[in-house]
């Protein structure tokens, strides 16, 4: 109950439940700037924080989040 309360104030997340990669969509909807698909430029990869919905780019190739 307690992380819940700090995830929902976003105190602490330490993005440790991720999901798998992700490629993104090529040629998506341009309309929306929001800060969640914001990241990189043009088509790539990306992970979600599980807990907190935090997007992060990912580098295929190392395998690695990209910080």
């Amino acid at each position: 109950m307690f992380e819940k309360l700090l995830q929902i104030l976003r105190i602490a997340c330490s993005h440790r439940h991720t999901s798998k990669p992700y490629a993104a969509a090529v040629g998506s909807d341009t309309r929306s700037s929001a800060e969640w698909e914001s990241i990189g430029t043009g088509p790539g990869h990306y992970i979600v924080c599980l807990d907190c919905g935090k997007k992060f780019a990912y580098d295929w190739a190392n395998m690695h989040i990209v910080h």
